[in-house]
């Protein structure tokens, strides 16, 4: 069991590692971010759940932002000073 010294510790850890998870898996992180908040939760006392929770749900909000960029569909961009070519046009 941890202490709240090392629960400290270990969410402090996590907040670093968040960009670099984003980074690295972008449409992976909220998940990735899940497994090492589950690994906490399980060696954390009852006592530091609710403060677990609450530092973690912006770093979840991070993730899934991340994901819904890369799941966002691409836009067709255009070269600029290329204007559109126009289609002949059948009779």
């Amino acid at each position: 069991m941890k202490t709240p010294y090392q629960v400290q510790q270990e969410l402090e850890r996590l907040e670093r590692l968040v960009p670099h998870i984003v980074s690295d898996q972008g449409d992976r992180a909220e998940e990735i971010l899940g497994f090492h908040i589950a690994s906490l939760l399980g060696s954390a006392p009852a006592s530091e759940h609710m403060l677990i929770r609450e530092r973690t749900a912006r770093m979840a909000r991070t993730c899934r932002s991340a994901q819904e960029a890369v799941r966002a569909p691409k836009v067709p961009v255009r070269p600029v000073g290329i204007a559109p070519v126009a289609q002949p046009q059948l009779a």
